[in-house]
């Protein structure tokens, strides 16, 4: 045998155990949801589907709360992917430099990053709590008016502050690309009269757009699949309908799947929700030769 017909079957062997687990958990599930959202399955017909085409599909598109959610929730995107962005790259280039405690720091501002959903949740009603509330106890000590800030005008702004809370979740991936940038440049640019500011400007941030790229991209994604935060921060119960304004559209296909049991309709939600991820990172990648440089491209 062949070293090399070897190395393919050892290759394809070490991977088999993932490829079978993707197959079976992973791409069948998605695929027989992809099959469901054309029929009229509501979770007891099972054995007596009927095809219906693209009717769930056009419903979406009908669907005032379908479509108003995802207003809501590219509006929520668009808001948060950059804020998370520039505040985790912020927090990097502050937790790159070399003074006592820094180990102390990353930890403490990367933790919010990990903490579990409900854990945030519970803690960041209390803050906003009308009641005893941290933030209005902050405002009613300097005078100022107090806030409802779980009522309908302040509902999303609060989603956006505990959203941002853990924005520190990209430290790790910044620190990383902020120490592969080579100290020789920052020295020659001193050397050539940069300011620090300049030298943030004209090469630390060139040289971190391939970070940056890969951190909008995440962003994107997990920003349009929010689901627990807002039924945890402005709902009673899992199956409850959050506030209006922080009715995201992956509430909405969850209430259609679990709370009305139109399983097939909210098949059709979440592929019109990948299509969605999909044509916006479509977008980032297309465009992203005008703004993220890699140190291989040739001028």
């Amino acid at each position: 045998m062949k070293e090399k017909t070897k190395r393919t079957i050892a290759f394809y062997s070490m991977i088999s155990p993932w490829f079978v687990v993707f197959i079976l958990f992973g791409l069948f599930p998605m695929l027989y949801g992809l099959y469901l959202s054309f029929t009229n399955y509501y979770g007891f017909n099972i054995k007596h589907l009927k095809w219906t085409g693209f009717h769930n599909y056009h419903k979406v598109f009908t669907d005032s709360d379908a479509m108003y959610s995802l207003g809501r929730t590219l509006y929520v995107t668009a808001i948060n992917v950059p804020l998370s962005v520039l505040i985790g790259l912020g927090l990097a280039m502050l937790l790159n430099k070399q003074v006592k405690g820094v180990g102390v720091y990353r930890t403490l501002f990367y933790l919010p990053s990990i903490v579990p959903p409900l854990a945030s949740v519970i803690m960041w009603k209390f803050i906003f709590s009308s009641n005893n509330g941290i933030f209005n106890g902050i405002l009613d000590r300097l005078g100022l008016p107090t806030v409802n800030w779980l009522g309908y005008d302040y509902a999303t702004p609060s989603l956006l502050i505990m959203l941002l809370w853990g924005a520190g979740g990209g430290i790790i991936i910044n620190l990383a690309g902020l120490k592969g940038i080579p100290r020789d440049l920052y020295e020659a640019a001193s050397i050539d009269g940069a300011t620090p500011f300049k030298r943030t400007i004209y090469l630390t941030m060139p040289l971190m757009t391939p970070v940056i790229f890969f951190n909008v991209i995440n962003g994107i994604i997990g920003s349009l699949q929010i689901l627990m935060q807002p039924i945890l921060l402005n709902g009673t119960e899992l199956l409850s309908r959050p506030i209006q304004p922080n009715y995201l559209y992956a509430v909405h296909a969850f209430q259609q799947v679990f709370a009305f049991q139109r399983f097939a309709y909210g098949m059709a939600l979440l592929w019109i929700l990948f299509l969605a991820i999909l044509i916006l990172s479509i977008i980032v990648f297309t465009t992203s030769k005008y703004w993220v440089h890699y140190e291989t491209d040739q001028e």
